[in-house]
C-alpha cells in the first residue's frame, strides 16, 4: 500500500540494495501499488473490494510478468498507517494468496464503522488460526487518543500483537522510540523483509 510513499521518501530501493547482502536469492519482487487520489479511506478501511482487487487483480498481473514464487507462504503484503490496515484485512480476506503481513504503525485502532474500536484483533481473536506470519512495528510515541483514535496505536497495536501471539500466530514485533515516521518504516523494512522471507 502506499506504493508512492515507498517509492519515494522512503527509498525502497535504496532498502533493497542493503538486502542483496543479507539475503541472497530471496530478494523479493516489489510492487509498488498506490492509493486512488482522494480515496485512500474508502480504498484502506479494511474494503473488501480492494482486498479482492489485491488478491484477484494485482497478484494475477505480478505472476503474468514476473518469474515469482507462486506458494502464498512467499508472498508479502504490507503498508504503513492505513496501509497496514489494509494489508491486514487483505490477508486476512485472502490468506490463500498473502502469508505474511507487513504491518508499520498500523491502524489498528479502527472500528470498522459501527463495531467496536479495534475490529481487527476483535476479529481475529473469534477465528480459529489462519496460515499468515507477521511483521509488526510501532513508535512508542504513538500514543494520541482522540475521539476517531481511541485507543492510541500504541496501544491498539499491542493488543493486536496479544491476540496473535494467544492464538499461536509467528509475530516479529518492534517497537521503536518514534512517532509516525517515513524515516523510522524504511530503517525497519530490511528487518521485517529478512524475518518475513525466512524458511
Amino acid at each position: 500500500m502506499d506504493g508512492d510513499a515507498y517509492g519515494g521518501p522512503m527509498g525502497i530501493d535504496s532498502v533493497l540494495d542493503r538486502l542483496q547482502g543479507v539475503a541472497p536469492g530471496r530478494l523479493p519482487v516489489v510492487v509498488l501499488v498506490p492509493p486512488d487520489p482522494g480515496s485512500r479511506t474508502a480504498q484502506y478501511d479494511c474494503n473488501p473490494s480492494w482486498s479482492d482487487f489485491l488478491a484477484m487483480t494485482v497478484v494475477p498481473w505480478i505472476n503474468d510478468h514476473y518469474q515469482t514464487a507462486l506458494n502464498p507462504q512467499d508472498r508479502i503484503v504490507g503498508g504503513f498507517s492505513f496501509g497496514a490496515l489494509a494489508a491486514t484485512c487483505a490477508a486476512v480476506r485472502h490468506p490463500e494468496t498473502f502469508g505474511n503481513v507487513l504491518a508499520q504503525s498500523g491502524s489498528f485502532y479502527r472500528s470498522g464503522g459501527s463495531e467496536e474500536p479495534e475490529a481487527m484483533a476483535r476479529h481475529l481473536a473469534g477465528i480459529s488460526r489462519l496460515p499468515i506470519r507477521w511483521s509488526l512495528s510501532i513508535g512508542r510515541l504513538e500514543t494520541s487518543a482522540v475521539p476517531s483514535r481511541d485507543p492510541s496505536m500504541l496501544t491498539a497495536t499491542r493488543h493486536l500483537r496479544d491476540v496473535l501471539a494467544a492464538k499461536g500466530y509467528e509475530v516479529q514485533y518492534r517497537e521503536f522510540f518514534g512517532g509516525h515516521e517515513h524515516v523510522a518504516w524504511a530503517g525497519l523494512l530490511p528487518d521485517a523483509f529478512v524475518y518475513l522471507l525466512q524458511r
